[in-house]
């Protein structure tokens, strides 16, 4: 075997040259301290065993054979008895053992079960799959090996680290923000410089350029249940509050629904605007044609879920009748289930998003990563369900304030100080100062 050594100063640049060298599917063999810092022994992948397990003979063995790990073939080689797992009782995983389980009974004399003595012999898939089992327990040991050097090296940036993760921001955009950090900043400093840098970067839309300001056609979509149609609304009086309710048109393609084209119809009442009801892309396209007096034009869409294979055919139709797309975004979202929704409504460009139950939302950092790391424009914050009060232009530094403020994570969702560093590996470290210095 070609087995190479790699020096380094931190466990986790020791395994970047791994990587670097051999490639992402080395096999770590062992890694130790030494004087320079760390040493890490791997093998390169083309080196790795094709089967590291003789076949099992055929006689039946002997019960002595039973005690080792291993023993002789008829060839004078070793033969490796393969790997096998506790017996584990699936009822008391979670709530613990409640009682004893019994024990198996030890063969007499000569006689034993032979399928407990000689297993079959382990195959190359079999084998590979432990061997990457490995190579996991050791990444893992490495990152957090890499994760107490940090610590020890950036206590104030590891804090901050724990702070975002807290406030509901991912640990992608943590490791971006925070390796940018100067390394001489005290607590309070380091306060004020991440609130700086995440505000600066929410892309906020000004008030003169909101959809309301510039005025156009814009369809209001989302999945189900994220407040389209009261979001609509709130967006139509405040329309007809500046420039009147001749300058507003009002649309749905809601009729799915019972009683939906009945809730904006309400709304049109109060507001002496009249509601459309589109059928079609040409019924669409018409009516679009025909409100080019209007300042802005509001549709209200049929809700889907993100998965749902109609929504492409709802983004083809508005794009093909020249409507810009505003997404609803649900603040109390988990993070994956709103990465989902932007990837499947933004599949042709978007004019910006509105956050939606931020009353509702215990960590608004969820929402506001995914806006920052897809720089999706918010036109408004929507906080409660009056029409037209509940709905704000956002001010990107009280939001930032507010996510960063939120409460500690609840008891069952609070990590340990030893589970820490397996949220962020292996591969998703933080970067250090003078990696970040060149991104």
């Amino acid at each position: 075997m070609n087995a190479r050594k790699f020096v380094a100063a931190t466990s986790r640049e020791a395994l970047q040259m791994v990587k670097q060298a051999l490639g992402a599917e080395a096999l770590i063999l062992s890694n130790r301290a030494v004087p320079a810092g760390v040493e890490i022994t791997a093998l390169p992948p083309q080196d790795m065993p094709q089967r590291t397990c003789a076949p099992a003979p055929r006689e039946h063995p002997g019960p002595d054979h039973a005690a080792g790990p291993s023993h002789a073939s008829a060839s004078g080689g070793a033969r490796v008895q393969a790997f096998r797992p506790p017996h584990v009782d699936p009822e008391n995983v979670i709530r613990g053992p409640q009682r004893k389980e019994s024990g198996g009974t030890r063969p007499q004399g000569g006689r034993h079960d032979q399928a407990s003595v000689a297993p079959p012999p382990a195959d190359e898939t079999a084998v590979m799959t432990e061997l990457k089992a490995m190579r996991g327990l050791f990444e893992s040991h490495l990152a957090a090996l890499s994760w107490s050097d940090s610590a020890r090296r950036s206590p104030l940036r590891m804090k901050f680290t724990r702070l975002m993760l807290g406030a509901g921001f991912s640990p992608a955009l943590a490791r971006r923000v925070l390796p940018k950090m100067p390394d001489d900043y005290g607590e309070e400093q380091g306060w004020k410089w991440l609130v700086e840098v995440l505000a600066r970067n929410v892309p906020v839309v000004p008030r003169e350029d909101n959809l309301v300001s510039r005025g156009g056609v814009y369809a209001i979509v989302g999945p189900t249940g994220v407040g389209k149609t009261t979001t609509t609304a709130k967006l139509a009086a405040r329309c007809v509050v500046r420039f009147g309710a001749d300058k507003l048109a009002l649309l749905t393609t809601d009729g799915y629904r019972i009683g939906a084209q009945d809730q904006l119809r309400t709304y049109g009442r109060i507001l002496g605007v009249p509601v459309h009801v589109i059928q079609d892309e040409a019924s669409l396209t018409g009516a679009i044609a025909s409100l080019r007096d209007k300042h802005l034009v509001l549709i209200d869409t049929v809700g889907m879920g993100q998965r749902d294979v109609r929504v492409i055919e709802q983004v083809s139709m508005l794009a093909n009748a020249g409507a810009g797309r505003v997404l609803v975004l649900n603040s109390t979202a988990h993070g994956e289930t709103i990465e989902e929704v932007i990837q499947a409504f933004r599949t042709r460009d978007l004019s910006g998003c509105i956050l939606s139950k931020s009353d509702e939302a215990v960590r608004m950092g969820i929402a506001l990563d995914a806006v920052l790391r897809h720089r999706l424009p918010v036109h408004f914050v929507a906080n409660g369900q009056r029409v037209p009060e509940d709905l704000h232009e956002p001010n990107a530094k009280y939001l930032v304030h507010r996510a960063l403020k939120a409460p500690a994570p609840a008891e069952p969702f609070r990590l340990a100080d030893d589970e820490f560093p397996l949220v962020i590996a292996p591969g998703n470290m933080p970067e250090s100062p003078r990696e970040s210095a060149n991104a």
